[in-house]
C-alpha cells in the first residue's frame, strides 16, 4: 500500500507565531517550510502570560525561556501621585508568565525548528500568491524565487501581506492614538520587584516597569499622539533623542519614571498600536492566517504573544485532525473567534485609561480603577484569560469540539495590562 504523501505547509513569518506552528506542524506529521523577509531578528520584549508559556512547556522549551527571561505572576497599579490603585494577576492560579526579550526567545523557538530539520529561508519578502488548478498554493517573493506547497499560512504580523490575497477588500489595520516606547536600564539600582510589574497612571504618559533578580530594569512607556506616524518615523533619532523626548513627557512627574528613563543604555524607536477592530476573513481556499495577521490586538490585553501561541498549536491540532484543508482553516476559525474578540475587547479598555489627561477625567479613571480591580480583577474572575489550555493530545471529535476550553464568566473587569 502506497504510503500517503505529506502535505506541505509554506509559513510566512518567522516570529513566534511562524516558527511555534512549524514546530506543531512538524508534530502532526506535516512538512513545513518558513519564509521569513528579515535577515536578522527584531524586537524588543514582551510579556508571556501563563497560557502562552504552556503552549512552550508542550513543546519542551519553557525552562529555557525562563532562563532567558522574568517571571511574573502580579502587577500593582499606581497613579501619578505614588498612591496605589490596586493590584492584579498576571498568570493563572499557582502559575507564572514570564517578561523575556523578543530576539531571544524567537531564537529559542527558529533554533529548535532548525534542530528538528524545519527549512528556515531568510530574505524572502512575499510578493504574491496563487493557487493553481490543482489546488497547489504558489508563493512567489521578490527576489524572483518561488515555493509551493498544499498549504500557506500568513504568520506575517499586523501589516500583513498574506491578508491582502485572503481578503483583498480590507481596508488594513488601525492605528489606536497609542504610541510606544521602551528600553532596558541597569546603571540606576532598584530591589528587584519579585514576579510583579508596576504600571503608573502618569499625567501625560503611561509607565511601566519591571526590575528582574539581575536588577536591569526593562520598562515602557505608552502616550497619545492624534495623528498616526509615518512608518518608521522615529528608527533614525538617537537614544538622546528619544530619551529628551520621554523626559518630557513626565517632567512633572515623580521622580522615579524620569530616573528609569535618564540612566537607560537602551531605548526603542516608538512604535505605533495597531489594531484589526473587524476581524476580517481568516482563510480563503488553501491559505489561512493566524496570530496579528488574523486577530491583532492591543498590547494593553498583555496577551497578544500568548494568543499567536495558542493559535499556532490549534491551528496545527485542527490540520491534523481534519483532513481537508479549507475545513480545518474554518474551524479553527469558529473555535478561536470569540476568545480573540473578547481580548480585543479587553485591550480596548485598557487603551481607554491610557487616554485620559485631564485632571477630573484622571481622578474619575483613579476611582474606578482602584474599585474595579480590587472587586473584580481576583483569581477567578481572570482565569478565562489564564487557565485557556490547547489538549494537543485529544482529537477533535466532528471537526468541532473546543478542547481545552474553560468555563468563562459571564463579564471580565475592566483591567488594564501590558
Amino acid at each position: 500500500m502506497m504510503q500517503e504523501r505529506k502535505k506541505k505547509a509554506l509559513i510566512i513569518g518567522c516570529g513566534l507565531a511562524g516558527s511555534t506552528l512549524a514546530l506543531f506542524l512538524q508534530r502532526a506529521g506535516m512538512e513545513a517550510e518558513i519564509y521569513e523577509t528579515r535577515t536578522a531578528p527584531e524586537g524588543y520584549a514582551l510579556n508571556l502570560a501563563s497560557n502562552g508559556l504552556a503552549i512552550l512547556r508542550m513543546l519542551g522549551l519553557d525552562k529555557a525561556a525562563f532562563a532567558e527571561g522574568s517571571p511574573i505572576s502580579n502587577s500593582i497599579m499606581w497613579n501619578g501621585k505614588n498612591r496605589r490603585l490596586a493590584s492584579m494577576p498576571l498568570a493563572g492560579v499557582k502559575e507564572k508568565g514570564i517578561f523575556i526579550k523578543r530576539v531571544p526567545l524567537g531564537l529559542l523557538l527558529s533554533g529548535e525548528a532548525e534542530r528538528q530539520g524545519i527549512k528556515i529561508a531568510l530574505g524572502k519578502k512575499l510578493q504574491n500568491i496563487a493557487v493553481d488548478n490543482q489546488d497547489r498554493v504558489i508563493a512567489t517573493f521578490q527576489d524572483g524565487t518561488q515555493a509551493t506547497g498544499d498549504l500557506l499560512i500568513g504568520c506575517d504580523g499586523v501589516h500583513s501581506r498574506t491578508r491582502q490575497y485572503v481578503d483583498p477588500t480590507f481596508p488594513g489595520a488601525t492605528y489606536t492614538g497609542l504610541m510606544n516606547a521602551g528600553g532596558y536600564t541597569s546603571s540606576l539600582k532598584l530591589a528587584p520587584t519579585t514576579e510583579t510589574f508596576h504600571f503608573i497612571f502618569g499625567r501625560q504618559a503611561f509607565f511601566g516597569y519591571h526590575v528582574s533578580s539581575s536588577g536591569e530594569i526593562s520598562w515602557f512607556v505608552n502616550y497619545t499622539q492624534e495623528e498616526e506616524p509615518v512608518r518608521d518615523a522615529t528608527a533614525k533619532q538617537t537614544v538622546d533623542e528619544q530619551r529628551q523626548r520621554l523626559l518630557t513627557l513626565f517632567r512633572d512627574e515623580q521622580p522615579l519614571m524620569r530616573n528609569i528613563i535618564q540612566g537607560a543604555e537602551t531605548i526603542f524607536p516608538d512604535f505605533p498600536t495597531y489594531i484589526l477592530p473587524k476581524q476580517p476573513a481568516w482563510h480563503r481556499g488553501p491559505v489561512g492566517l493566524i496570530g496579528d495577521a488574523a486577530h491583532a490586538i492591543s498590547s494593553s490585553s498583555g496577551q497578544g504573544a500568548s494568543m499567536a501561541l495558542e493559535d499556532a498549536a490549534m491551528l496545527a491540532k485542527c490540520l491534523r485532525d481534519i483532513p481537508e484543508i479549507e475545513q480545518a482553516f474554518a474551524t479553527f476559525e469558529q473555535l478561536r473567534r470569540e476568545r480573540t474578540q473578547k481580548m480585543l475587547d479587553l485591550g480596548l479598555r485598557g487603551d481607554a485609561g491610557k487616554h485620559v489627561v485631564g485632571p477630573v477625567q484622571a481622578w474619575w479613571r483613579d476611582l474606578m480603577t482602584s474599585f474595579f480591580l480590587n472587586l473584580f480583577a481576583t483569581p477567578k474572575a481572570v482565569n478565562w484569560m489564564y487557565d485557556y489550555k490547547v489538549d494537543w493530545d485529544a482529537p477533535l471529535m466532528g471537526g468541532s469540539t473546543f478542547a481545552g476550553s474553560v468555563k468563562e464568566p459571564a463579564a471580565e473587569p475592566d483591567v488594564i495590562r501590558q
